[in-house]
């Protein structure tokens, strides 16, 4: 069971996406099918804990969830041999529906928060978990890959937390470390930035091209914005506000990829 002191204010925001996940299966054609996550509900006291983002922010999460394991699996289709890095797993269980005798996972979140993810999940052959700060670079001596690997790179609700300098220390961290990597990350619109929703955001960006300019080497390849995702399940209000493009782009999933060559 979960008590409030054992997580700082930031990884209480894990509780969110787990819930939203959680509560889909209760829906008659859920847009994700995640078990796992009902289960782990049924474990934890979220007795004065941040567990409900709002509409807007539960549908936003369940959009990114479900493009980022559409692409994934689209991914690793493709490739013999794939080292998936999960930044920020949180309780995370994509491992679940992405299985795959090729794939190695390496999951990495703050030590209270790998603490809290192994009374639920254990490691396994190829699932590692990482105890440690993303913004401490020596992480990735840990993360082992041969030549033949190919590389992908998750960091769903996570940068929206880092201040824009924190993003792009750990984006040029990537792109040094793992050239030809797949990234998959959502962004909020910096409309919301220090804007009090759920927690304050720090960070955002306009348009998806903007990213480019953060990390040397950083190619985007697609965007998908919420607005654009799961309109049957948006309320009236939010379709009709989704004609201006912060509400359009209130949050936007991104798939960059690190250029191999670049300098």
């Amino acid at each position: 069971m979960i008590v409030e002191k054992e997580l700082s204010e930031v990884s209480q925001t894990l509780l969110i996406p787990l819930v939203a996940r959680a509560k889909e299966m209760a829906q008659s054609a859920p847009i994700i099918y995640d078990q796992k996550a009902a289960q782990f509900l049924d474990k934890v006291d979220t007795t004065h804990l941040i567990v409900e983002g709002g509409e807007i922010a539960t549908l936003g999460i369940l959009a990114r969830t479900k493009v980022i394991d559409e692409e994934v699996l689209k991914l690793i289709s493709n490739q013999s041999r794939t080292v998936i890095i999960n930044l920020g797993v949180g309780l995370d269980t994509r491992f679940d529906r992405i299985r795959g005798a090729s794939v190695k996972w390496y999951d990495i979140d703050l030590p209270e928060v790998i603490n809290l993810r192994k009374q639920f999940i254990q490691e396994e052959k190829d699932i590692h978990f990482i105890g440690q700060s993303i913004l401490d670079s020596s992480w990735v001596e840990e993360i082992e890959v041969s030549k033949d690997d190919s590389v992908i790179i998750i960091a769903e609700g996570l940068f929206m937390y880092f201040t824009e300098s924190e993003v792009r220390q750990v984006l040029h961290l990537l792109t040094c470390t793992f050239p030809n990597a797949h990234i998959f990350f959502d962004v909020v619109h910096s409309f919301f930035v220090q804007k009090k929703i759920s927690s304050t955001f720090l960070w955002g960006i306009d348009k998806a091209y903007e990213i480019e300019k953060m990390a040397n080497g950083l190619q985007l390849i697609e965007s998908w914005s919420m607005g654009n995702l799961l309109k049957t399940r948006q309320s009236i209000l939010y379709r009709i506000l989704n004609i201006f493009p912060s509400t359009r782009n209130r949050s936007q999933i991104l798939h960059c990829q690190v250029q191999i060559n670049h300098k």
